[in-house]
């Protein structure tokens, strides 16, 4: 209805236009007939709409077209919405060492008591988390195991390590690590290597990855119930795979040596993992670790087996 009204409005502005004098000053002040058709066209609320009927008018009225083109264009800057504008994203820390970021790991968590003719307790935890900061990664890892049987403590170890990875690409890296290691049945009060060296992922793919690592360190072992010390230069080296093998089911085998001239370490764990949850899995995990020259009256190896819950964070 209203664009029938502006075109009746056009076609009688066409017919005064003839009879006005041409090379006529400009008026201050827009024809009120001019007018009522800019208004009418303004009030459709449409911008196209009034950008289409200022250009007719203009034409009818060139001597008036600096202010018929003032006016339109402010009412449809005024009828036309304001962009949205994206809100930015708040700024992104910088990479670097001291860069904030969640750590991402797992905490496993095994425990079992019987009473009765014997009374046996075990428990084991482990944790096993890291933390990417732009090049730099940050590895901790600790670990409790602890046993006894009829009130006599037959197992009492545990330990801790820190490894900071810096990446050269996205499969080489240098690192630095430092660990301690407490076995009361080992013939040492404890263990501290201190190391450094390079790391290369042999294969990184979504279901597969296989990393090794090698570099020389420093062992620092004193010897349970005597004053000896052992002080060696060392050589460290070890293999992680982990290996989705189908989707919920994960198997991980960590391989590492350290080796010093009176003894060398091997140590090696093997786990398989079922997802039951979005954080829980249930875990079953085998340790066997060797001393190629233990303290007097102490055996070789020793064997874990584990059967955990693991939370995934």
């Amino acid at each position: 209805m209203m664009k029938f009204a502006c075109t009746r409005l056009l076609s009688l502005i066409l017919l005064i236009s003839a009879a006005q004098p041409a090379g006529a000053q400009q008026p201050v002040e827009i024809p009120d007939i001019a007018q009522a058709l800019l208004d009418a066209a303004y009030k459709t609320g449409d911008p196209d709409e009034v950008a289409a009927v200022a250009r007719a008018v203009r034409e009818v009225f060139p001597d008036y077209e600096p202010a018929i083109t003032a006016q339109s264009d402010e009412r449809i800057a005024a009828l036309t919405p304001p962009e949205e504008v994206e809100p930015e994203e708040p700024a992104k820390p910088e990479g670097g060492y001291f860069a904030i970021r969640p750590w991402e790991g797992k905490i496993q968590a095994g425990a079992s008591y019987a009473s009765g003719n014997s009374d046996n307790l075990a428990i084991g935890i482990k944790l096993d988390a890291a933390r990417t900061a732009g090049d730099f990664v940050h590895n901790f890892k600790a670990f409790l195991d602890y046993s006894e049987s009829n009130d006599i403590t037959n197992q009492d170890r545990w330990g801790a390590s820190y490894k900071l990875d810096y990446k050269f690409n996205p499969i080489t890296y240098a690192y630095g690590r430092i660990s301690y290691e407490n076995d009361s049945f080992s013939g040492y009060d404890y263990r501290l290597f201190v190391g450094a060296g390079l790391g290369h992922f042999l294969y990184d793919r979504e279901r597969f990855v296989w990393k090794v690592e090698a570099g020389p360190g420093y062992r620092y072992s004193p010897v349970a119930l005597s004053d000896e010390i052992e002080k060696q230069f060392a050589a460290y080296a070890s293999s992680e795979i982990n290996w989705i093998i189908r989707e919920g089911v994960t198997f991980d085998q960590d391989f590492n040596l350290t080796w010093t001239s009176p003894s060398t370490t091997y140590q090696s764990i093997t786990g398989l993992t079922t997802v039951l949850t979005e954080s829980i899995s249930m875990g079953i995990e085998f340790e066997y670790r060797y001393e190629t020259n233990p303290p007097m009256g102490r055996f070789k190896s020793d064997e874990i087996a584990r059967a955990t819950l693991v939370y995934g964070f």
